[in-house]
């Protein structure tokens, strides 16, 4: 186990990922549990950084491998190239962060709720060896191993994932605070 509790929320394009993603940090924001996201943009090459003209543009065009920006009211922190999610991970460890959110990377496995829009999604059961649950906008074929929800059973799955997480929360602060 350790810190930081790791849940991953895959699935397909528009199987709701962000929603599940917003529901869970809300309720985890709640239970004082210090929370990041991890979202893959699968859909194109570039990100908007909204920065044009601006001294973090500029940085990073010239050649900063990292450019940031922090005043009270935040911190941004940028780069032009991919950051592979184990090295994102472990600066969120350096951040003391209990609990981290991943939104996608399908083909990455890690304890993982799968969204599905229906059977047709089985592939993605099919090639996922670290199931913590499957939420699906109808019922599927018996996946007996797997708690199972439907989308509209929202109270029941946030219970659930809710209760995962918090419980492995809790385990990892007695640990660390007895080292």
């Amino acid at each position: 186990m350790g810190f930081p509790v790791i849940l991953q929320v895959a699935g397909y394009q528009n199987s709701g990922k962000t929603t599940v993603i917003t529901k869970l940090l809300k309720q985890l924001s709640q239970q004082k549990i210090k929370t990041a996201v991890i979202k893959h943009h699968g859909h194109d090459n570039t990100l908007d950084f909204q920065d044009a003209g601006k001294d973090t543009e500029s940085h990073r065009n010239s050649g900063a491998f990292i450019a940031g920006i922090s005043s009270s009211g935040g911190t941004i922190f940028s780069m032009n190239h991919e950051l592979p999610l184990e090295k994102a991970i472990e600066i969120y460890k350096v951040l003391d962060i209990e609990c981290v959110l991943i939104e996608g990377y399908k083909k990455i496995q890690y304890p993982r709720v799968l969204l599905c829009r229906n059977q047709n999604d089985s592939d993605l059961i099919i090639n996922s060896n670290k199931l913590v649950a499957i939420i699906s906008k109808e019922q599927l074929t018996s996946q007996d191993k797997v708690p199972q929800f439907i989308r509209t059973e929202e109270d029941k799955w946030v219970k659930f994932l809710m209760d995962y997480i918090t419980s492995r929360v809790i385990e990892e602060r007695a640990y660390h605070e007895t080292v």
